[in-house]
């Protein structure tokens, strides 16, 4: 895989920065004949992000390591060791797939499935508004009467036209919320590219959403089914202030990565089966796993067995989710596997994207019960008895058989 596409990877020429050291760190790249201009910011989060280019040749820089070392290590030296909060702008990605995993692609295609009658019944859920931040939402018929989302965030596709497979992630996880909390309502908010992917600072732009709403327009929850690794293994500094600003207002549900069965490390991605997730992996974050397989097969064992991972889901056939989807003639595949029809508007399809979505809907089923506490609604969940004892904590005996 090159090495520009993976998720594990930051945009070159981007620097994020606190804003309120915005005025040191400009100082000292001034020093460095590195120029900089603001490209955009986030209030809700104190964040700012500025593009760089080299002043002697204004080509645009293209290492940001040297220079976050250097930006570091001055402002350290004359301020008792103290430093700036500065990062990078990471990418990231949906979690359906065990990227940067390359072999046995097939495994993480979305299926065919049907699906006969309402796909929601009941009335879980009434009144809890569920947050996800995702690729655009299709409109499927099931789910437009109970995803709210601005006009360009949701978008048609002609039924003989052609689809990538990842155009049907936020529909995918959206359905999966509301089949489990069929009363509540999805607020949905796009940042996701049609291939599944995008600058952390697209997530983050749209999280800070959920903090500027009114309090009494917010979510009670958002469901985070995508993420990304880094070489460093430290979060991303603009996940962290999110979900530190975020977290005493808003749970988050995020899913825990489906690179568990990664056998090395390559040069392209520097990341092994040990890595964390981020956002999941952050304190205070709900991250949602699958158990842990004795399959020899390395695809099948994908969830990451490590102390973060915080809840145990299990899939619901076997080893896959079934949710609403595209209704698409024509949907490509991940490159070199055939295209396939998936008119039904319905799939199958694994990775740990589906277990937090799932995980998600389930809390939001409870809360009404426990007066829209997320903490209360999720030990109703992992307490049971629940009527598909679907979910559990990581660390007990059920995770690991």
């Amino acid at each position: 895989m090159n090495p520009e596409q993976d998720n594990t990877t930051a945009v070159l020429d981007e620097l994020v920065v606190d804003t309120h050291h915005l005025g040191a760190v400009r100082h000292v790249l001034g020093e460095l004949h590195v120029e900089d201009a603001v490209k955009d910011a986030i209030p809700e989060f104190d964040l700012t992000l500025l593009t760089l280019k080299h002043g002697d040749t204004q080509d645009p820089v293209t290492d940001l390591d040297p220079v976050l070392t250097e930006v570091r290590a001055r402002i350290a030296g004359s301020s008792g060791g103290w430093t700036p909060v500065i990062g990078k702008n990471r990418k990231m990605g949906s979690v359906f797939g065990a990227y940067p995993q390359t072999k046995s692609q097939a495994f993480w295609n979305p299926m065919a499935a049907d699906h006969d009658g309402p796909w929601l019944e009941g009335d879980a859920g009434q009144g809890v508004r569920v947050g996800m931040v995702d690729t655009k939402i299709y409109k499927h018929a099931q789910l437009t009467d109970s995803v709210l989302a601005a006009e360009d965030d949701w978008f048609t596709k002609d039924r003989l036209g052609t689809s990538y497979f990842e155009e049907g992630h936020g529909a995918f996880v959206a359905g999966l919320i509301l089949k489990k909390a069929p009363g509540a309502t999805v607020v949905a908010r796009a940042a996701l590219r049609p291939d599944g992917k995008a600058e952390a600072w697209e997530v983050v732009k749209k999280l800070a959403t959920f903090l500027a709403d009114k309090p009494e327009d917010r979510v009670h929850l958002i469901v985070m089914a995508n993420g990304c690794r880094t070489h460093d293994g430290r979060p991303p500094l603009i996940l962290e202030r999110a979900v530190e600003r975020l977290s005493p207002h808003i749970a988050i549900v995020a899913a825990a990565g489906n690179h568990g069965g990664f056998l090395g490390m390559t040069s392209s991605t520097l990341i092994t089966r040990n890595s964390a997730t981020w956002p999941a992996a952050l304190p205070g974050v709900i991250a949602a796993g699958v158990p842990v397989s004795s399959d020899p097969d390395p695809t099948t064992h994908y969830s990451p067995d490590l102390p973060w991972v915080t809840h145990i889901v299990q899939p619901e056939e076997g080893d896959t989710f079934t949710s609403t989807y595209l209704d698409s003639a024509t949907v490509t595949m991940l490159k070199g596997d055939p295209a396939k029809d998936l008119t039904t508007g319905y799939a199958t399809w694994r990775g740990t994207s589906c277990a937090a979505a799932y995980l998600g809907g389930l809390i939001a089923a409870r809360m009404p019960e426990s007066g829209m506490d997320t903490a209360q609604a999720l030990a109703r969940v992992v307490a049971g008895p629940l009527v598909d004892d679907f979910v559990w904590p990581r660390d007990t005996e059920a995770a690991h058989q």
